[in-house]
């Protein structure tokens, strides 16, 4: 989000606003940072390519006017201006009346659950982040040295299986180019001279086949099920936010297998939903002891080409001409490529409504944000500005027709593999429990 909002009165704009309004409690995940000039120092990295995020505090009383509650905040861009937009994000949230949690001034403050007072009762949120370079990570104070600001992680760890006439070859060419080594028996480990100085290195398992395990780092596990825990003897609902950018080869549209491990073992340490975000498209829809997992919710406002503070390496990464970096300004194209995906511009609200404790239905309703789904891709339908590259308006509206049945099809068959059935109904998805 990088606009406000509130000037706006379209009907399939305000129906989008009463769905979250009209809920006893409402949650979001931000993948922003809010802060002025006067809160920022400098970008904090220069080192792998993507867009920076950051906007107007002034947005962060939108979003709460709009009935939000709840805001997770560990994600890939928290960390995009260093410790001092990190915490200046998390103070414009809460000074907008946001219970919120992911980030900290140390690895305590970030992993502890956010909690929300409501008529209904107590809500917790816990909120963690798989993808985040290391100097992202919030740390534990020691040795009189205070701990480092940063996001709640859960690292996690690959292995990639090969048959075992390749794992010959590639302990073959490790041997000869002096950057193998064995940790195990049956494991090859590569040793990159441009990795030296981290404990990154490849592991490549021998085995019948081809494939790539991840799996949780298990103290980081440990650790936010112990949140987890706590959230559980505390509050009434639980809610885990989880953001992961890792994939286990291409983006597809199945989680990897950490994704799976962390949301199956957050829900039996007591969570009651479990919501991750990160792919920017919907993923499928699990029902894992009567509580439901999302993989994916998928994008709601995406309005990243409106970003205005845009810092020097950003134009470097996208290959502008920096010694005129005094002619560049944030219209430059591109700054954020890769918008042009079909289920980037769609998702939608997931509305759960509950039995006492138990959840009885799940239902989804459709949202577009400004580009209208075919066959052959998205077609602009809300464009904003008079450029030669077209710029996508960006909220949600709620989408009907072609748009929102692809919305509804795709959730469907998605979910399916998990055993999760949605039925369509005028134009709504349902879960019934």
């Amino acid at each position: 989000m990088s606009r406000p909002f509130s000037a706006y009165e379209e009907p399939e704009f305000r129906a989008v606003l009463d769905l979250l309004a009209d809920s006893d409690v409402t949650y979001a995940h931000l993948e922003m940072n809010f802060g002025t000039a006067d809160d920022l120092e400098w970008a904090s990295r220069g080192d792998w390519i993507a867009s920076y995020m950051i906007a107007e505090p002034d947005l962060a009383a939108e979003l709460r006017a709009a009935g939000i509650d709840l805001l997770s905040l560990a994600h890939n861009h928290s960390f995009d201006f260093g410790p001092s937009g990190l915490l200046a994000t998390a103070r414009h949230c809460r000074a907008a009346g946001f219970a919120c949690a992911g980030t900290g001034r140390d690895l305590e403050e970030a992993r502890e659950p956010a909690f929300l007072e409501t008529r209904k009762g107590r809500v917790a949120l816990v909120s963690t982040s798989s993808g985040n370079k290391a100097y992202e990570w919030a740390s534990h104070p020691k040795a009189q040295l205070r701990g480092r600001p940063g996001v709640n992680p859960l690292r996690v760890s690959m292995k990639y299986e090969i048959d075992r006439a390749a794992a010959a070859e590639l302990e073959r060419l490790a041997g000869r180019l002096g950057i193998g080594g064995r940790r195990e028996a049956s494991e090859i480990v590569l040793n990159f001279p441009g990795d030296q100085s981290t404990r990154t290195a490849p592991t490549f398992v021998a085995g019948e086949g081809f494939g790539v395990f991840s799996e949780c780092h298990p103290r980081d596990l440990e650790g936010n099920l112990r949140s987890i825990g706590e959230a559980a003897a505390m509050a009434d609902l639980v809610m885990v936010a989880h953001h992961f950018n890792v994939s286990e080869g291409p983006r597809s549209d199945n989680p990897p297998r950490f994704a799976r491990q962390f949301a199956h073992a957050a829900i039996e340490a007591g969570a009651d939903i479990y919501i991750g975000h990160g792919w920017h498209k919907t993923l499928g829809i699990e029902i894992h002891d009567g509580k439901p997992i999302f993989y994916g919710v998928g994008n709601f406002i995406c309005q990243s080409e409106f970003v205005r503070r845009v810092p020097y390496d950003s134009y470097e990464a996208w290959d502008h001409d920096v010694d005129r970096l005094a002619t560049l300004n944030a219209a430059a194209y591109p700054l954020h490529p890769g918008l042009d995906l079909a289920p980037w511009w769609s998702s939608a609200v997931f509305a759960l409504a509950y039995d006492g404790d138990v959840l009885k239905e799940i239902r989804l309703h459709p949202v577009e944000m400004g580009r209208r789904t075919t066959p052959d891709g998205t077609v602009i339908t809300r464009r904003t500005g008079k450029g030669s590259h077209a710029l996508t308006e960006g909220r949600p509206f709620l989408a009907d027709g072609e748009t929102g049945e692809a919305v509804l099809r795709r959730l469907k068959s998605l979910s399916e593999p998990f055993g999760t059935r949605i039925d369509i109904e005028k134009g709504i998805g349902v879960i019934r429990l």
